[in-house]
């Protein structure tokens, strides 16, 4: 990086702890203020933080890995991976979460299971569960960073490039511990407009880039084919993908039971309980899903740079950095560097404040119930430091981005599946099923991570599509067993519940008592809007795609598609959020 670079990313760096400095006093006002900025944000601030979340440098490194070797295959992943939870959240899962009223996605525990031992350890359960996920996601972030600074510096030491990544998140830590919840929205807004803006500048310079000769390599070697085959020749590294016909089974069954889950358990719930209404829950759903397009032109603009012979790179997750060493100039590599570090910073400032939030909500204050508010904001920001010292212990053991992220995806979140699912769709599910159901799950991924770890499994081990439904089965007969062999949560508890929420499902004991039975929503204009805005949403971001890559007649097509969808979902979803919505 030259001076210009240099001084862009300093004045960036200055200007997000400028942001933690102005929210400091707003922020250790209470704890609700601290953790979900007294609930007082607009709804598309929390979209745009959301998405900003969800865009980090270990992420796109690994999407760019993902697309360059899968092709438009990769498709499947990203349905696995909560890509398209967009869909869910608008149409009906936003507006749950938000008619809690809780502050953590974890003390959604209490309002479903009550206060009594099994509620409990519900909360304790989940609680240590979505910690310890957070925990790897800082791991998983750190390992790219280290990956990322080598290139992008050439000629400096890994050691160097470690102590680099480890500064760059001590600076975000400082602000994310300094201006809490508001703080890190407003940081999150910044972030993904300058994100946003690198993205699109970098899909308009490859759509130039490309000419004769280089459309000619990308149109043969880029594979748009995503049909589930049985057999597919993954390179080095992602053999274990190779039975792809069985992958996608397992891709499309652990997708569906995410996205019924909820928002993943940790900062996305935070965004949702943080609006103001339900209504703007579901706008921020919406939102979310769509704010994430101009990051496709970035990780596109990458994908078809070194799938056309114009950059090469033998490791794919380096595609990214060597891209930018060189083919980006001056000026526009210091704003692209700024972009990438604000993704990250972004992503990993909403990971350590959802994880400091569950840590003092849900394992502290239930233990500790006297402390001053400002006693559990210094708790706060000791758990803050832990967390993030525990998670760069966890990723320079990392062999790869790859690595990290399916074991987090398939491991640790595959434990919570269903007893997230079950939560919300029947009544007899209790807090002891929760936390067997947890407990049991966690334990098989880590007898699987253990084997994986020692190759009991083989070198190559296995692939998630085989571990990861032993997990679920595990996570269900704990749920079942908990639940069925001890009382069934209080009645009045289930009531305030399902009144308040007003989820469809297995509820008809809990119908048949309440005073005044809650009018549910039609489950089946649930599932038009849902499958409406997964059409939209696949159709959007494959529009970034074929526009870049020249296909042109994919990408009208693709246009048709979500101008069709848009205007189904005005009608039958948008105009009608006031009357589903109901406070």
């Amino acid at each position: 990086m030259n001076i210009i670079d240099v001084a862009i990313v300093a004045v960036y760096f200055l200007g997000m702890i400028a942001v933690g400095v102005y929210h400091s006093r707003a922020a250790s006002s209470s704890v609700r203020s601290y953790f979900l900025g007294g609930n007082r944000q607009k709804w598309w601030m929390l979209a745009a933080s959301g998405a900003a979340s969800n865009f980090d440098v270990a992420g796109t490194m690994f999407l760019v890995s993902l697309f360059y070797v899968a092709g438009l295959r990769g498709f499947w992943m990203l349905w696995s991976w909560s890509f398209f939870n967009a869909a869910f959240l608008m149409s009906y899962m936003a507006i749950w979460i938000r008619q809690t009223g809780v502050v953590t996605a974890v003390e959604l525990m209490r309002v479903r299971f009550g206060e009594d031992r099994g509620g409990r350890m519900a909360r304790t359960a989940g609680a240590i569960l979505m910690v310890t996920f957070l925990v790897f996601s800082i791991g998983y972030a750190y390992a790219g960073l280290s990956k990322f600074m080598p290139v992008l510096i050439p000629g400096v030491e890994p050691a160097t490039a470690r102590m680099l990544a480890v500064l760059v998140m001590a600076l975000t830590t400082v602000y994310v511990t300094m201006g809490g919840f508001a703080g890190v929205v407003l940081a999150d807004v910044i972030q993904l407009t300058l994100s946003s803006s690198a993205g699109i500048a970098i899909g308009v310079l490859v759509f130039f880039k490309l000419d004769a000769g280089a459309l000619n390599a990308l149109h043969t070697n880029f594979s748009l084919d995503a049909t589930p085959r049985s057999m597919v020749q993954f390179p080095a590294g992602y053999e274990s993908w190779n039975r792809f016909g069985y992958l996608c089974i397992y891709l499309a069954v652990s997708g569906l039971l995410l996205n019924m889950s909820g928002a993943g358990g940790h900062y996305g719930e935070q965004r949702f309980l943080a609006t103001r209404s339900s209504a703007d829950a579901a706008k921020a759903g919406c939102a979310w899903g769509f704010f994430s397009i101009p990051r496709w032109a970035m990780i596109v603009g990458f994908v078809f740079l070194a799938t056309s012979g114009l950059v090469g790179s033998a490791d794919p997750e380096k595609i990214l950095p060597v891209v930018i060493v060189q083919m980006i100039p001056a000026g526009l590599r210091g704003f692209l560097i700024a972009a990438l570090l604000a993704a990250f910073m972004s992503s990993f400032s909403s990971t350590v404040n959802a994880a400091a939030s569950m840590v003092v909500r849900d394992l502290v204050q239930p233990a500790k119930p006297d402390l001053t508010v400002k006693a559990l904001i210094r708790v706060s920001y000791m758990a803050t430091v832990l967390i993030v010292v525990a998670g760069i212990a966890i990723g320079t053991q990392a062999d790869s981005i790859k690595s990290i992220w399916v074991w987090m995806l398939a491991g640790v979140i595959g434990a919570t599946l269903i007893p997230n699912v079950l939560r919300w769709h029947w009544w007899r599910f209790n807090g002891w099923g929760y936390a067997a159901g947890i407990f049991c799950g966690l334990g098989a991924a880590n007898l699987f991570g253990i084997g994986q770890s020692f190759h009991w499994f083989g070198v190559v081990g296995l692939s998630e599509y085989i571990y990861a439904p032993i997990i679920w089965l595990a996570s269900l007969i704990g749920c079942l067993l908990g639940s069925l062999l001890t009382p069934a949560t209080p009645i009045a508890v289930l009531e305030t519940f399902y009144t308040r929420v007003r989820p469809f499902g297995f509820w008809k004991p809990v119908r048949a008592v309440s005073a005044i039975p809650p009018q549910i929503g039609s489950l089946a204009m649930v599932a038009t809007h849902v499958v409406a805005a997964i059409f939209a949403l696949v159709a959007s971001f494959l529009s970034v795609f074929f526009l870049i890559g020249h296909y042109f007649t994919y990408f009208s097509a693709a246009i048709g598609v979500v101008l069709l969808c848009g205007i189904i979902l005005y009608h039958s979803w948008y105009k009608k959020l006031p009357i589903t919505c109901l406070e």
